[in-house]
């Protein structure tokens, strides 16, 4: 196996990877001498056989999931895989051919891709069946629109728009259509189809130990094919939105032999070919610009597939492949059942996909006004010091954010701090519009703040402790000590239940839990400051107890126990806000 990549041996790859997908297939039928993939319904015998003009199509691997990916009822019948990028040989084409052929008399259609090997072989191949009496068509796809002039070259190379070929006449041929009727839908196809591609880099052969070519810094291949060869031109690098309207402007260019001639209104089916090693993010990201800028140019896109489907190894780039539905009995072609696995369809509207779509009222008031009518603060000294409170942890916790941080770089990605600073900043906007007298609202309204500004789980911790500690307010105890007491139990065990973890664990719970602990061991007549300075101690002590801990729940679970030193960041937190909180 080379460094950086998973393959048995360059020799082996292709054979492996065929084994694996008939693996995972059971509709897959591998000849494995041949490198051919056939419909498993193609060659049963009897009543069951699948009849009718059998799809037959291939190349070289290395653009996994094509060919065999899309081998399936209403698309491919079988298909061949030469060795990576090498046309696959006279004989093991006419080997698929002679499979779904012999004794059909409804025939076959051969979908090549113009490549000179590719047309020198299959060729042969089929020739070679028709001398044997089989029925056999060939069509070959061109549908590169990289060259503004063709005279002198090889024409148009057959790329992911092809795609469209097997799909429409795949479900054309599932209806029962003749061989002719397959062929003139082909070329029909054809002349609307074109594609364009962009890459950032290019791809690495098996075995070997660098790209077949570099792209200079700042700077992407435009037109290029899926063998690694470099593009018709070179273009600067820029964000998805300028990268998109170049390809575009490529793709309709007035002066260009091979352009795709797009007129305002027509509606058209795309396909966003991830060539190996775009995330899906970041074809998501293409796709929406995409869509956009067509729509636009005044073109409406019914159909959209964003996915490998032809790739090149691991090339960093796509290609974008546009279809104009010429013909209106296409868009329910490409929506028709297919069982081959590679075809990314879409989820489509249901019945009444017409109706206007209509949205519930997603804000949520209920729990702010059942909280109203619960705990409330009636003298002003109490409503102040809870102002007061809230003031000292806007101006307090900044001076943790470096120190919690740290500690969190231990087992984490270390934004504790910052993270919980976020929130600090979002107290620290509502705190004009609070309604201090009504508790429950308060901490209700610190939950909305945690899970918006603070986000990731330390901002659903304190969503869940706010929250549940709020609902308890509704119900107040028959002391102020006792309506916290147990607002912050509550509180407590809802992190415990949602979060999944307990004291002892290495988390927040070990300074919260023995801060709740000591306020409900407390007196009624204590007074606020020294109910907040127990608490702060009793969190404290929990917070350096962590660092004698092994983490059993939360991220430090999967960082090994030598990489970890320190407190728990969350529990050091939550031990500096109680403190915070003294200085009222």
């Amino acid at each position: 196996m080379s460094e950086g990549q998973l393959y048995t041996s360059s020799e082996t790859c292709v054979d492996e990877g065929l084994e694996g997908v008939v693996a995972a297939n059971p509709g897959f039928v591998l000849l494995p001498e041949q490198r051919v993939v056939v419909e498993r319904g193609r060659l049963l015998e009897g009543a069951g056989r699948t009849r009718g003009v059998a799809l037959v199509s291939g190349g070289g691997s290395g653009h996994e999931p094509f060919p065999v990916g899309f081998v399936g009822s209403g698309m491919l019948s079988a298909a061949v895989a030469g060795h990576v990028f090498v046309s696959p040989p006279a004989a093991n084409v006419t080997a698929a051919i002679t499979a779904v052929g012999k004794d059909n008399p409804d025939g076959v259609l051969v979908i090549v891709f113009n490549y000179t090997g590719d047309r020198i072989n299959f060729g042969m191949a089929v020739e070679r069946c028709r001398a044997a009496g089989m029925k056999v068509e060939m069509y070959v796809s061109g549908d590169d629109s990289a060259l503004t002039k063709l005279e002198g070259t090889a024409g148009r190379r057959g790329l992911c728009g092809t795609h469209f070929v097997f799909k429409i006449v795949g479900a054309l041929v599932e209806r029962g259509c003749s061989l002719a009727e397959a062929l003139d839908t082909c070329r029909k196809l054809g002349e609307a189809t074109g594609t364009i591609g962009v890459a950032a880099s290019g791809c690495t052969l098996p075995g070997a130990s660098a790209p077949l070519f570099t792209v200079a810094r700042g700077h992407l291949e435009l037109g290029l094919g899926v063998h690694g060869e470099t593009g018709a031109a070179t273009i600067p690098a820029g964000s998805p939105r300028e990268v998109v309207a170049a390809l575009l402007d490529q793709l309709t260019r007035r002066d260009s032999a091979s352009r795709l001639d797009l007129q305002a209104g027509d509606e058209v089916a795309v396909i966003i070919n991830n060539l190996g090693c775009l995330t899906l993010l970041e074809l998501s990201s293409v796709t929406k610009e995409v869509v956009a800028q067509l729509k636009s140019r005044g073109v409406r896109p019914v159909r959209v597939y964003p996915s490998p489907v032809m790739t090149s190894l691991d090339m960093r780039g796509f290609h974008v492949s546009v279809l104009r539905l010429r013909d209106p009995s296409w868009l329910a072609l490409l929506d028709a059942p297919t069982s081959a696995p590679a075809w990314p369809a879409p989820c489509l509207a249901a019945a009444h996909a017409e109706d206007q779509v209509k949205f519930p009222d997603l804000n949520l008031t209920f729990s702010h006004e059942k909280i109203e009518g619960g705990y409330k603060l009636e003298e002003a000294a109490h409503v102040q010091t809870l102002r007061r409170c809230l003031e000292a942890v806007v101006s307090r916790m900044p001076q943790h954010e470096k120190s919690l941080n740290a500690l969190d770089a231990e087992c984490g990605d270390g934004d504790c701090g910052s993270t919980f600073l976020q929130g600090v900043a979002g107290l620290s906007k509502k705190l004009p519009t609070l309604k201090m007298s009504h508790p429950g609202q308060v901490l209700t309204v610190l939950g909305e703040v945690a899970e918006t500004n603070m986000g990731g789980s330390s901002g659903g911790i304190y969503s869940i402790f706010c929250t549940a500690a709020a609902a308890t307010m509704a119900a107040p105890r028959d002391s102020h000590r006792r309506t916290w007491a147990a607002a912050l139990r509550a509180g407590a065990e809802a992190i415990s239940k949602y979060g999944g973890a307990s004291t002892g664990d290495r988390t927040l719970l070990d300074a919260l839990v023995p801060a709740v602990e000591a306020l409900e061991a407390a007196s009624d007549g204590d007074d606020l400051k020294s109910l907040l300075k127990a608490m702060a101690a009793a969190a404290d002590e929990g917070a350096r107890r962590t660092a004698g801990m092994k983490a059993r729940a939360g991220r430090a679970t999967y960082v090994r126990d030598e990489k970890v030193h320190g407190e728990d960041a969350g529990a050091r937190c939550l031990a500096w806000l109680l403190e915070a909180l003294c200085h009222n």
